[in-house]
């Protein structure tokens, strides 16, 4: 089957799945397919272009397999809008969901309501863990954050100078904070004499980001390197950091980054960042799926955390390569997935 024509009838099907939704509050009752299952899946957001990915891989996957395949959630971050959907989605029925969680105390009542009806639930990208989902599916962060810091490390040691800043997103976020430590190991490490500056916290958000790099290269202009633990920085505009710009160039700062979405790309091609750390945003989707199918199709047993791995992007080719993927939405690994063929044992440590 032609993934592009299958996602373009998909995004159809979606289409006026969600605007019968947000017209009558509710989903429409659905017909059993006859042939598969049918599983319904939940970005944070519809409008964040990483679960665009996920929508396209979670397409292509029930595809594949068989599955009637719903993608349904909030134009944009809203927690209290993407539980009520899902209630709908328990009411008309279903075989499994995979939700990423906008918030875990909100979604927590929905997905026990969902498994107490004898609806299995994953959890992908963003977790509920006091809720009763089966299982998580997300990268290890301390590999994550520890392969990344590993490239800075490698990449500060010409440098000129030592210091290094970070730039996070909310002070306090936990997954945000668990990243910060695991880097923070890594770097201040005597074996690679880097100094340790400040966090610049940006909430966020890519204006003030960008302001917050400017403002600390403005105070310190020798500053010798920047880790991003989001890549909110370079999801805008990059024009408006000329200091980063030039200190990049003249290669006295180096820049690793969260995050591997096509805008970054560029950045890594064209030597202004020397690193980037991506999820498995399609697998959150294609993998998910079979993940899923494994446990309701197979009766495979799920254990509580699935790693999904990382992605390392560190030279132009590897930036030449996922923008293709990003331009086709297709991240399908060679071989296929290792999830919704039946197999036990890749769920085994």
């Amino acid at each position: 089957m032609n993934p592009s024509l299958s996602r373009r009838r998909f995004l159809q099907s979606s289409a006026a799945v969600t605007a019968a939704t947000l017209a009558s509050g509710v989903l429409p009752r659905v017909a059993r397919a006859q042939d598969g299952p049918i599983f319904v899946f939940s970005p944070k957001a519809t409008d964040n272009p990483v679960f665009a990915v996920a929508e396209a891989g979670g397409s292509i996957r029930s595809d594949e397999l068989g599955v009637d395949w719903r993608w349904v959630g909030p134009p944009n971050t809203d927690a209290q809008l993407q539980a009520q959907l899902l209630d709908d989605a328990i009411t008309a029925g279903c075989d499994g969901m995979g939700i990423s969680c906008n918030d875990a105390t909100v979604l927590l009542p929905v997905i026990d309501r969902a498994t107490a009806a004898g609806i299995p639930v994953i959890t992908w990208d963003s977790d509920s863990p006091d809720s009763t989902r089966l299982s998580f599916y997300s990268f290890e962060t301390q590999s994550a954050a520890t392969g990344g810091a590993e490239r800075f490390a490698e990449v500060m040691q010409d440098n000129p100078t030592k210091t290094y800043a970070l730039l996070s997103g909310n002070a306090g976020a936990p997954n945000l904070e668990e990243r910060i430590t695991a880097v923070r190991a890594v770097l201040d490490d005597p074996q690679y004499g880097l100094e340790y500056v400040t966090t610049l916290f940006c909430n966020d958000n890519v204006q003030l980001g960008q302001e917050l790099m400017e403002s600390q290269l403005t105070s310190q202009p020798d500053l010798g390197g920047f880790f991003l633990i989001g890549g909110w920085p370079l999801f805008g505009d990059v024009n408006a950091m000329p200091q980063f710009l030039a200190a990049t160039a003249a290669g006295t700062c180096k820049c690793v980054a969260w995050d591997t979405l096509s805008m970054q790309l560029p950045l890594l091609e064209n030597g202004t960042v020397q690193g980037l750390i991506g999820q498995k945003y399609f697998g959150w989707g294609y993998d998910g799926v079979g993940i899923l199918y494994d446990h309701v199709v197979h009766g495979i047993a799920l254990p509580p955390f699935i790693d999904s791995g990382y992605d390392l992007l560190t030279t132009p080719e590897d930036a030449v390569a996922f923008a293709e993927k990003w331009e086709t939405q297709n991240f399908v690994p060679e071989g296929g997935s290792p999830f919704g063929n039946g197999d036990a044992s890749v769920y085994e440590s």
